[in-house]
């Protein structure tokens, strides 16, 4: 079998020095959003993308938008909670240029919440998928899709449960 010749197949692979610091810097990248969302900062988040990147949450209830849309949105929808801690996990990143690369990660997402008169967590757990590309010296988001696999929790889950099959009917039905 031929040995690879792009960054395709990397599994083991030692990278070079610059391309450590490139996964260091799209790591970094994917804690700054985390970080962003729960410290409700829309202004850091929306700068952590290009301008013309598509953002999709559909299949979590949301939107699907340029960075602007959602910025605009996301004050409204994240008012519910209490609290959001997100968590991302086992990040894997393919470099297919100098400058752009494609990822995923998984996420857990534990919201709080009041709901119909009491306190409830809604945890989400899914995987992001994204395309990045260095704008300078920075990497930047040009795709983020969200695709959840469980909505848990009590009421509240249940109905972002049901908002979610019809944002994203195309999508496998997310479990709770």
């Amino acid at each position: 079998m031929p040995e690879p010749t792009t960054d395709d197949q990397p599994d083991g692979r030692v990278p070079d020095p610059a391309r450590l610091g490139d996964v260091a810097a799209i790591r970094d990248l994917a804690i700054a959003y985390a970080h962003a969302v729960d410290d409700r900062d829309w202004a850091r988040w929306q700068a952590l993308f290009v301008p013309d990147a598509h953002i999709d949450y559909r299949h979590s209830g949301g939107i699907a938008g340029t960075p602007a849309e959602v910025a605009a949105w996301l004050p409204g929808a994240m008012s519910v909670f209490r609290f959001s801690l997100h968590s991302i996990l086992t990040h894997e990143i393919r470099f297919r240029g100098p400058d752009t690369a494609t990822g995923r990660v998984h996420l857990f997402n534990r919201n709080g919440l009041d709901w119909e008169g009491r306190f409830e967590l809604c945890d989400i757990g899914g995987l992001y998928l994204d395309d990045y590309v260095r704008v300078g010296d920075h990497w930047r988001f040009a795709r983020r899709v969200e695709h959840s696999h469980y909505v848990t929790g009590g009421a509240f889950a249940a109905v972002v449960r049901d908002l979610a099959a019809t944002t994203a009917p195309d999508r496998p039905r997310v479990l709770g």
